[in-house]
C-alpha cells in the first residue's frame, strides 16, 4: 500500500478516507483546474480490499480521460462506456499488483486456484480473475507465435 501512496503523491493525487454509502468502496475524481482525488471507504474490511481498491482507482488515473462517475440513471450506451472504463482501470490494477513473472513463480510453487492465488497476492478475486485472463491471452499469443515459427 505504501508504494501506491508514494505513486499517488508523485502524481499529485490526494488520497482521502470517506464514509461512503454501500455499494461505493472507492472513487477517483478529477476535474479541470483541481487536484485529482482518490477516495477510499473508511469501512474497508481488510488490507486486501484496500490494496485492490486503491490500485483500481490509480488505474482510473492512468487509463481514464476526463471525469466519469457512475450514475444511478443512465442509458445503455453510457453503461457500456462506463464498463469499458472500469475494465481498463481493473486491468491496470491487475498488472500493477501482479507481474507476469510473479504469477509464473506462483504457478511454479504449485498455486493454481484463483482464490489461493488471490490470497497469495493479497488481492480481491475479481482482480485475480482479470490477471489470469490477461496471462492466458499472453500465453495463447506466444503459443501461436512459437507454432508459426515451427511451421516455417
Amino acid at each position: 500500500m505504501e508504494k501506491m501512496l508514494d505513486l499517488a503523491y508523485k502524481e499529485n493525487i490526494l488520497v482521502e478516507k470517506f464514509d461512503f454509502a454501500p455499494p461505493l468502496r472507492g472513487i477517483y475524481m478529477c476535474q479541470p483546474d483541481s487536484r485529482p482525488i482518490i477516495g477510499l471507504d473508511v469501512k474497508l474490511n481488510s488490507v486486501v480490499e484496500e490494496r485492490s481498491i486503491m490500485a483500481e482507482e490509480l488505474g482510473h488515473h492512468f487509463t481514464s480521460v476526463g471525469y466519469c462517475v457512475n450514475r444511478q440513471f443512465y442509458n445503455y450506451s453510457t453503461r457500456l462506456r462506463i464498463n469499458k472504463i472500469e475494465y481498463k482501470a481493473l486491468r491496470w490494477a491487475a498488472n500493477y499488483l501482479i507481474s507476469d513473472n510473479a504469477l509464473r513463480d506462483a504457478f511454479k510453487q504449485g498455486l493454481r486456484r484463483k482464490n489461493e492465488l488471490a490470497e497469495y497476492f493479497r488481492v480481491v478475486p475479481s482482480i485475480m480473475h482479470i490477471k489470469l485472463k490477461l496471462f492466458e491471452k499472453i500465453l495463447s499469443f506466444w503459443l501461436v507465435i512459437s507454432m508459426t515459427d515451427m511451421c516455417f
